[in-house]
């Protein structure tokens, strides 16, 4: 077996003492873990640890989670953004189940073959709960090797990747490379950080190269980023009142595109910034900024005929209470659910 490269032996003496006590460490099991890895992908460790929890109560076993609907988990996952996170999820598990009989894969190539499962998930799963000795490179390990080797290509390019991929495969632990991914995440989720990295605290400092040239606020280099696109979203809000009880007409978004399974009123998107709509006829403008695009929102109001002909043109929809708070909402929309179900009320 190799010897521990000396980078990686004080790194590891380092982890022993600062690793946070995450519950998801205490006693590595591969479901958990998974959850736990998918849900901070995105997520903050403060904010994932409660939606950890509760997902473990509401879906203790990987056949709990496959037989779930999906409308359930994506309420479940309401809250945390990126909801791709939770309908692959969903999809995972429901391939566990289907075909193969409910195990969970062991080796990360074979984790790799689960729908939504990338590179980072797989590895991270497979080293931490089975001690496969493949490295997890996710940003926080990016922004500490590129910083730690200077290197100036960038990471989301290939020879970036490339140099981040050698690097982490070298100083892999192969004894114990859950261990050793875990003390290079720790280590730029709590002292390599984007702004102000607390160099004197680094166990690593001594050897990183940034740091001696002076080039580690330019590290990692990365393309330069999208142009934002501007876009327009009209919604139809059918409403009418049955008996005492008000309801509007919500349909389930296609999985693939913006806001992608979730629930919401019918929409139509255009590229642009189109034109004022009537503030008669409309409720508007609400902004919204996503990644890569900055959308203005117009709500139509619609009642009596015009409600039942927009939910004809809709079937895949469903009348709903106002008040049924049990729904995952884009964004957007849910922001200005109080005013609209005032507005609604009194149209």
């Amino acid at each position: 077996m190799p010897d521990l490269h000396p980078i990686t032996r004080q790194l590891l003496e380092w982890y022993r003492v600062h690793a946070r006590p995450l519950p998801w460490r205490e006693s590595p099991h591969p479901y958990a873990t998974w959850l736990s890895e998918v849900i901070l992908q995105q997520t903050r460790v403060e904010t994932g640890t409660a939606y950890w929890h509760r997902f473990l109560e509401q879906y203790p076993t990987v056949k709990d989670l496959a037989e779930a609907p999906i409308e359930s988990v994506m309420r479940s996952w309401k809250g945390l953004g990126y909801y791709s996170r939770a309908r692959n999820l969903h999809a995972a598990a429901k391939a566990v189940m289907d075909q193969r009989d409910g195990q969970l894969p062991i080796l990360a190539a074979d984790w790799r073959a689960l729908p939504g499962i990338g590179d980072y998930t797989a590895a991270a799963i497979a080293s931490i709960c089975h001690g496969e000795a493949v490295p997890v490179v996710d940003g926080n390990v990016q922004r500490v090797l590129s910083r730690l080797f200077d290197i100036a290509d960038p990471v989301d390019r290939k020879s970036g990747r490339d140099a981040i991929r050698a690097w982490s495969e070298a100083l892999v632990s192969e004894a114990t490379p859950g261990a050793s991914n875990q003390a290079w995440m720790e280590l730029g989720a709590l002292v390599c950080k984007p702004r102000n990295p607390a160099c004197p605290d680094c166990p690593v400092r001594e050897a990183c190269l940034a740091r001696q040239r002076g080039t580690w606020a330019d590290r990692p280099v990365k393309q330069p980023k999208k142009k934002q696109v501007t876009m327009t979203v009209d919604f139809d809000v059918a409403i009418r009142k049955v008996d005492s009880r008000w309801e509007w007409w919500v349909e389930r978004r296609p999985d693939r595109g913006i806001w992608g399974g979730l629930e919401s009123f019918p929409a139509t998107l255009t590229e642009g910034a189109g034109r004022d709509r009537d503030p008669q006829s409309v409720w508007g403008p609400v902004d919204h900024i996503l990644t890569h695009r900055r959308l203005t929102g117009w709500f139509h109001l619609h009642t009596g005929d015009a409600a039942s002909d927009l939910a004809r043109c809709h079937p895949g929809g469903s009348w709903i209470p106002l008040d049924d708070a049990d729904r995952a909402w884009p964004r957007m929309v849910d922001k200005v659910l109080p005013e609209l179900r005032s507005r609604a009320v009194k149209n």
